[in-house]
């Protein structure tokens, strides 16, 4: 976009200088006595072509300049919403983290209620086994007794 930008105001440039080449032609030969009027229509349709030539290029210098600032906002709104993401992908980072850390730590207070529930486990496994043996003794006792 800028190199044609560059190239366009290139254009217009040396199209300028063949208007005042031509415009400084044209008042020479206005000032001469003996003006031919072939050459001056010949210079008149030269200095037409110019300024229709200028025309032309400046018009496409303001479409490619409406382009360039079209582009330029777009650019910007881009980078806007970049940061916008940018902005939403670090918070999500830190709320994963978080999650992470307290995925953690549930996973550990589960690790420590197993370890209990195992213990408690073998407790009651012992509880049972020697309350069996008790009552087993108090069953022959009473048979004695009985």
């Amino acid at each position: 976009m800028y190199d044609q930008l560059k190239n366009l105001e290139k254009t217009i440039l040396d199209i300028k200088k063949q208007y005042q080449l031509v415009s400084v032609e044209l008042n020479s030969c206005k000032q001469q006595q003996n003006t031919d009027p072939k050459e001056l229509a010949t210079l008149k349709s030269k200095l037409d072509n110019s300024y229709a030539e200028r025309d032309t290029a400046k018009k496409q210098f303001i479409e490619l300049d409406k382009r360039y600032q079209s582009l330029a906002e777009a650019h910007h709104m881009i980078g806007e919403d970049q940061d916008k993401l940018q902005k939403q992908l670090a918070d999500l980072q830190q709320q994963n983290k978080s999650l992470q850390q307290h995925n953690h730590e549930v996973k550990q207070k589960n690790s420590d209620l197993q370890k209990q529930n195992h213990d408690l486990q073998e407790k009651n496994q012992l509880a049972s086994e020697r309350t069996e043996v008790v009552l087993k003794r108090l069953t022959r006792i009473d048979q004695v007794d009985g």
